[in-house]
């Protein structure tokens, strides 16, 4: 072997010492600075210990990558900085701590209480926070669910007026003053108003018919030639003939004349008639498909 295929050689196998190695190599040195900034914290020392712990947790994303190492550097970098007067910086990095840990926990015995209060202070923060997040997430979710569930009914509501429209035909009849004017409920037939109209074709067909009749009878009487004897009678009579004709006849009128006015006072200029329709069969089964199953919003 030569003396550059040996060289090459050994580039190589330090390449791959270098890969294998490296990453063990970085967590080490981590280790190391974390296990010399602890010391550090442990002789008092706060303001070298800040330092150290500040190249390791100081940067967004911190340098060290192990998640525990990182929640220890936290703990104990808050503490210096306590110690030091920087209160809120303190109070930044045990926050940041709750946020990557929420439900950790300061061991009273191995921190003063002025480091544990502070910590459960924050923690508390955190932790309403938190529950005020949620809450809202869960407001949010509640309006979006009864947002859905108007969409829904508003989508089952306009197919269902969909449905209704195409299973109704509607023709326009234009109304006439002329035919308001027809006595027995003519007027109220064109109006739309079938029950009276009944009520008066049948109250004024009924005094009608009885003015008729009353009059044929009178008319009939009043013809014949009584006797002397039957003359008081036939008198009486062809009264009774009368005054029935008489009341048949005005009721008849008056029930045609309070039927006109009532026909031109609700007098309508034209209705619209709905006449149903069946559906094509594959229409109407995609109908009650779409009627099942949610789907897209139908607006108007």
């Amino acid at each position: 072997m030569t003396r550059a295929e040996a060289l090459i050689h050994a580039l190589c196998a330090l390449f791959v010492i270098a890969i294998v190695c490296g990453p063990r190599c970085a967590r080490a040195d981590d280790l190391t600075d974390f296990e010399a900034a602890r010391t550090r914290y442990d002789r008092h020392d706060y303001v070298r210990a800040a330092d150290t712990f500040r190249t390791l947790v100081g940067t967004d994303p911190p340098r060290i990558t192990n998640a525990l190492l990182v929640l220890e550097s936290r703990k104990y970098y808050g503490a210096s900085l306590l110690f030091l007067g920087k209160k809120e910086e303190a109070r930044v990095q045990f926050r940041r701590l709750l946020q990557q840990e929420p439900g950790y926990a300061l061991d009273p015995l191995a921190f003063p209480t002025e480091v544990v209060a502070l910590f459960d202070l924050v923690k508390s923060e955190v932790h309403r926070e938190v529950e005020h997040q949620r809450e809202q997430e869960e407001a949010l979710k509640a309006e979006v669910e009864r947002g859905v569930r108007a969409a829904e009914e508003l989508r089952r509501y306009n197919l269902e007026r969909l449905r209704t429209l195409a299973e109704q035909e509607t023709q326009l009849t234009q109304n006439s003053r002329w035919i308001a004017t027809v006595p027995f409920g003519v007027g109220q037939f064109q109006n739309g108003h079938k029950g009276l109209g009944v009520a008066l074709a049948m109250s004024e067909g009924f005094a009608a018919a009885t003015s008729i009749i009353t009059f044929i009878g009178y008319q009939r009487v009043a013809d014949d030639n009584p006797t002397a004897s039957e003359k008081a009678e036939t008198e009486r009579i062809k009264n009774a003939w009368y005054k029935s004709n008489v009341a048949s006849f005005t009721t008849f009128a008056a029930l045609a004349l309070i039927g006109i006015i009532d026909a031109h006072v609700r007098f309508l200029p034209a209705r619209v008639r709905a006449t149903p329709r069946s559906l094509p069969p594959d229409l109407d089964r995609w109908v009650r498909e779409q009627g099942r199953a949610p789907g897209p919003v139908l607006r108007f």
